[in-house]
C-alpha cells in the first residue's frame, strides 16, 4: 500500500513510522533525557581462602587463623541478620569490617573493595561492630593483679620498655599546625 503525502509518496508503514516518532518527540518533556537503567552487575567480594597470609596481615592486622576463629565465633549472630538471598555472608561481613578499622579508609573506599554499596556497608559496620561488642570480653583481657609481673617481664624481654601491662595496635599520626 502506498500513501500520498503532499507530492511525496511513501509506504503506509514508513509513514506510521514517522507519525509514531513526531508524536513521542512532542510528548517528551523538554530537558528530558532518557536514562537506561544499569544492568546488575554482581563484583565478585573477597574470599579468604584466595589470599596469602602476608597479605592478610598487612590488610586486616590478622592473620587466617584468628579472622577464621572471629567468623565462626559472630556467624550466628550475622546469620540472622540476612534477610533475603543476596544478602552479604558474615565472613564478608568481618573481613569487610576487618579492612575498614585496620586501614582507617573511607566507607566508600572500603565497601568499593568489598563489592557492595557505601549505605550495605555502613549497615554492615554497625551489626559487626554491635556483633564485636557483645563479644568483646573474649577478646580483650586485662591481667589479673597476680599476673602484672609476668606480663611486664614478657614485655621488657620483648622491647626493653619498664612497666607495660598491655599493648594496642594502632597508628601514630603526627599533627601540624596549619601555617
Amino acid at each position: 500500500m502506498i500513501g500520498v503525502l503532499g507530492k511525496l509518496s511513501v509506504r503506509t508503514s514508513e509513514l506510521f513510522d514517522s507519525v509514531v516518532a513526531v508524536v513521542l518527540h512532542r510528548h517528551r518533556p523538554l530537558g528530558h533525557v532518557r536514562r537506561w537503567r544499569n544492568p546488575l552487575v554482581y563484583r565478585p567480594l573477597v574470599d579468604l581462602s584466595t589470599m596469602e597470609e602476608r597479605y592478610l596481615i598487612i590488610t586486616y592486622r590478622f592473620d587466617r587463623a584468628t579472622i577464621q576463629e572471629l567468623c565462626t565465633q559472630l556467624e550466628p549472630d550475622l546469620m540472622s541478620a540476612i534477610r533475603h538471598p543476596t544478602g552479604i555472608i558474615p565472613q564478608v561481613q568481618v573481613l569487610s569490617v576487618l579492612h575498614f578499622l585496620a586501614s582507617g579508609s573511607f566507607q566508600t573506599t572500603v565497601a568499593m573493595a568489598s563489592g557492595m554499596s557505601q549505605p550495605m556497608f555502613s549497615n554492615v559496620l554497625s551489626r559487626v561492630l554491635s556483633t564485636l561488642l557483645k563479644h568483646m570480653q573474649s577478646y580483650i583481657v586485662f591481667p589479673q593483679v597476680e599476673d602484672l609481673p609476668t606480663v611486664k617481664g614478657d614485655f621488657y624481654a620483648l622491647g626493653h620498655i619498664p612497666n607495660i601491662i598491655g599493648a594496642i595496635d594502632g597508628t601514630h599520626v603526627a599533627l601540624v599546625t596549619p601555617t
